[in-house]
């Protein structure tokens, strides 16, 4: 049994001999597997049935199994059943000299690695136990990325004392908890995908894929073959199958775009035809920098696909309205970035900090973060103070709010009417302008055409003599 090429020579499991679980009542074909194993440098243990082996896996367990199907007693099948049930993580490689359809059927059903008739060739056997032996090994780094995943993507992970954002993460849990799709809606920076990221590592979906998808990143004729794939390929969908797919600027996506995926939505994602694949088991994650709500209003959005994406909601607020977060953030971007470069930490003065405080951080945890991270990297000083900082955010501590300097300079020219009168004044001149068009008089105000049709009920404003 000659190793085949690109195989190593001693094949090892984790710093030992990998071990080959042989299930065969045959004799002799028993003895010729276990010295063509060994030759290769595997540690091979041969059992002449199915209850045997199960027994002894607990004490030892296999790194691969080489089992035949036709054996006394519970027979192949039901053994290879059983074992699936001591979740080992062994890939099983039947072996028969019946090879009919239906076994190899039952086989590949039940989880089997391959399937080899008899007599088998030995460079065949041999590719096999080599090739289970690097999916195994395979399997095994991926579940431990996804391990690192998970703790990475830990609800602790979350920073935030502000009652704003501490009421966010405290239903975070619970939406990992269901698998109902999910609209994550805030301004850019403020970690709309951090948070869905977080939500699919801890459900069940956790060690399943998750794939993300920018509607806005393509041209929108572009978008449905990525999303969806073509004839020769597959799409974004199909690669989410057992996972995630975390839909990025939900609000951009093209009207022709948001009628196919409704269309998925709404039959669990079956192909069009009873010819195709089986139905893709997606979970679905949006974000929005939008008023998803508003953007229906408007005609830009479909109304069905937002019932069918926003069962649960999650709105992230702004940094600028997180009182008291922004220390706390600071400390941990200053810790992870020591950490990174192999540096002490800094610290940051108390000046600096105030300042970055009072900083209104358009960009949101995003631009502070960058800010941060600039200032670590760049700075040899083991104290972060003022003169540290950005010019843009040392200036806008000192420039006076533009709405008090206006103030100031106006106060005695300004008259002062309540605030109801203010906006009755507004929205009849809208109507005005437009000659009652409710639609045109909602976008003039930058309102819904809902909202303004609540505020004409309640100031009793009639559309057709505004």
């Amino acid at each position: 049994m000659s190793t085949p090429e690109g195989a190593p020579s001693a094949p090892s499991h984790r710093g030992r001999s990998a071990i080959i679980h042989v299930v065969e009542d045959d004799h002799r074909d028993l003895s010729v597997i276990e010295v063509l194993l060994r030759r290769e440098g595997f540690t091979a243990i041969g059992f002449s049935d199915g209850e045997t082996f199960l027994a002894a896996t607990a004490e030892e367990p296999p790194d691969v199994v080489l089992l035949d199907i036709i054996l006394p007693g519970i027979g192949g099948l039901e053994t290879l059943s059983r074992f699936n049930q001591l979740k080992l993580d062994a890939p099983v490689i039947l072996l028969t000299g019946q090879g009919t359809a239906e076994n190899a059927f039952q086989a590949m059903r039940l989880g089997a690695y391959d399937f080899i008739p008899k007599p088998f060739e030995t460079a065949r056997l041999s590719v096999s136990v080599h090739n289970a032996l690097r999916t195994k090994n395979l399997t095994r780094e991926v579940r431990k990325l996804q391990g690192e995943l998970r703790v990475h993507f830990d609800f602790r992970n979350l920073i935030g004392i502000s009652p704003a954002i501490t009421r966010v993460f405290a239903s975070l849990e619970r939406l990992a908890e269901s698998d109902l799709p999910v609209l994550i809606q805030g301004e850019s920076g403020t970690g709309k995908e951090l948070v869905g990221r977080t939500i699919h590592y801890n459900s069940r979906r956790g060690e399943g894929p998750f794939v993300y998808f920018n509607c806005a990143d393509l041209r929108q004729d572009l978008l449905e073959a990525e999303l969806f794939g073509t004839r020769k390929t597959g799409g974004k969908w199909e690669r989410a199958n057992g996972g995630t797919l975390f839909l990025d600027d939900i609000s951009e996506m093209a009207s022709s775009l948001q009628a196919e995926l409704l269309r998925r939505v709404e039959s669990r994602g079956a192909p069009p035809s009873e010819e195709g694949p089986s139905p893709i088991d997606v979970r679905i994650i949006c974000a929005t920098r939008k008023d998803l709500a508003g953007e229906a209003e408007a005609g830009k959005f479909l109304p069905e696909l937002i019932n069918r994406l926003a069962p649960f909601r999650v709105v992230l607020p702004p940094l600028r309205g997180r009182a008291g977060d922004v220390p706390v953030l600071v400390r941990r971007f200053v810790r992870e970035f020591a950490t990174q470069e192999h540096q002490p930490e800094k610290q940051v003065s108390s000046e600096a900090m105030r300042t970055l405080e009072t900083y209104p951080w358009p960009g949101n945890v995003r631009e502070l973060k960058n800010v941060i991270r600039q200032i670590c990297v760049l700075s040899d000083a083991e104290v972060i103070r003022v003169e540290d900082l950005p010019p843009s955010i040392r200036e806008a501590r000192d420039r006076p709010p533009e709405v008090d300097q206006a103030a100031l300079q106006e106060e005695e020219d300004i008259p002062i009417s309540p605030l109801k009168e203010v906006e009755e004044r507004l929205i009849r001149q809208s109507l005005a302008k437009t000659g009652g068009d409710v639609n045109r008089s909602a976008s003039l105000l930058g309102i819904s055409r809902a909202t303004l049709y609540r505020r004409l009920k309640a100031l009793q404003i009639s559309r057709e003599n505004p």
